[in-house]
């Protein structure tokens, strides 16, 4: 669940309470410590007893199914504490052993990089460190609302560092996990995706910039030559009023972002790619200044959630 100083167990308790989910409480297992959530059920009235399990073959239809993770301290909602970094890395970690270990699918809820860091040197979120935890030759982060889908080239780098880390490799191997995930999760045949340019107006000819004549567009026509229906270099501004596209692929975090959490913030769910396991997440941080008024909308963990089930069933 993430940060227990954040809204975590909030919108977990929020979704498991839709009907679409509590039907299905046996195919969720919630790795964290009772004492996380038990405050956030008598604040939002949620009646349903707490399973504790070793074994997820003892999951029930009935209860909130808890892996209990020790060490968690003492914690106060909307401050999160340095003291509680290796709790949530530990909760992290087991969770994600146990979907490498069942096949399954891997639901994170936010955490605090900052305080993980504390403890992690480094840390700059879930999709480098389960990338790095599981030896993935590539990971793709990739956003969707369920309408528009998103993959991310370069994550959280600082902007200055994008234009000497995108190469061609990179692009292609980001491209191929974005076709084959659309194809998995979405089933969506043939993906046409667009690759956005680095620069404004995709460069206008070299003219702004030379990295979509030396290294974005050797990478599309490799692509293309591949039997890919890849497509650009397309300017940033202009991709999201086009309609022709599955999909597009962004060279850094704020290029395309900003646009999907504009059009449907609350459904919005990030998804890694390239993984033993899929993973998803909400599409939101731990939120602490609206923590204690148990306010946070919960619709990003519903879909997560939902997703995940609808995968493992397939």
């Amino acid at each position: 669940m993430g940060d227990p100083s954040g809204i975590g167990p909030e919108v977990f308790l929020k979704a498991i309470k839709d009907q679409k989910l509590k039907q299905h409480l046996s195919k969720i297992i919630l790795v964290s410590s009772p004492k996380v959530i038990e405050d956030s059920m008598l604040a939002l009235n949620v009646k349903q007893k707490i399973n504790l399990i070793s074994n997820i073959k003892n999951a029930k239809h009935d209860a909130i199914n808890l892996i209990n993770i020790s060490g968690c301290k003492d914690f106060v909602l909307g401050e999160p504490t340095i003291n509680n970094s290796k709790f949530i890395t530990n909760c992290l970690s087991t969770a994600a052993d146990l979907a490498f270990k069942n096949s399954s699918c891997l639901v994170t809820g936010p955490l605090n990089k900052s305080i993980v860091q504390k403890y992690i040197q480094n840390f700059t979120g879930h999709t480098e460190f389960l990338g790095k935890r599981f030896n993935a030759k590539e990971v793709l982060m990739f956003m969707t609302n369920g309408n528009l889908h998103l993959g991310i080239i370069t994550t959280h780098i600082p902007l200055k560092k994008v234009p000497n880390s995108i190469s061609k490799v990179l692009i292609k191997n980001k491209y191929k996990l974005l076709h084959n995930g659309l194809i998995n999760i979405f089933k969506i045949a043939s993906p046409k995706i667009a690759v956005l340019g680095v620069n404004p107006h995709a460069g206008e000819s070299g003219t702004i910039g030379d990295e979509e004549l030396s290294i974005i567009m050797p990478a599309i026509d490799e692509l293309r030559h591949e039997g890919y229906d890849a497509n650009g270099p397309v300017s940033a501004d202009t991709v999201f009023t086009r309609t022709e596209y599955d999909a597009v692929l962004s060279m850094y975090h704020d290029q395309a972002l900003p646009v999907l959490k504009t059009i449907d913030f609350h459904k919005t769910v990030n998804i890694t790619l390239g993984l033993p396991f899929l993973r998803l997440s909400v599409d939101h941080g731990t939120a602490e200044d609206i923590a204690k008024n148990y306010s946070a909308n919960h619709q990003s963990m519903m879909e997560a959630l939902l997703i995940s089930i609808t995968r493992n069933e397939a």
